[in-house]
């Protein structure tokens, strides 16, 4: 159960902060979050697309930083080829930040 409750706070948080970085090119659909691997898979719909994008991310760490925490994702796989790479090169260690809201709850749970 507690596992089931740090995932879905990972989970909320995570969601939040991608749809917030990816607002201009389209929405995410999914997000399965696997705080025992420390693995994500998500669908994201792009703008203007007519099928949603499979990301795979095969490690994910989570920072603090003066009180603010940093989602790094680590191994993305895309289900395109393209933007597999272009993914590779920019967001592979690269953090984003978990809204505030979200902080408190991951203080609890991680």
């Amino acid at each position: 159960m507690f596992k089931k409750l740090k995932d879905t706070a990972l989970s909320k948080g995570a969601k939040v902060a991608i749809n917030a970085y990816i607002r201009k090119y389209g929405k995410m659909l999914k997000l399965n979050l696997d705080s025992k691997r420390k693995s994500i898979e998500l669908e994201v719909l792009l703008e203007g697309e007519k099928e949603p994008l499979t990301v795979k991310v095969e490690r994910y760490a989570l920072t603090e930083e003066k009180g603010k925490y940093f989602l790094k994702i680590y191994g993305i796989e895309i289900s395109r080829a393209w933007i597999n790479t272009l993914a590779s090169s920019y967001l592979e260690g690269k953090a984003f930040e978990i809204p505030e809201e979200y902080a408190k709850v991951l203080k609890v749970v991680v």
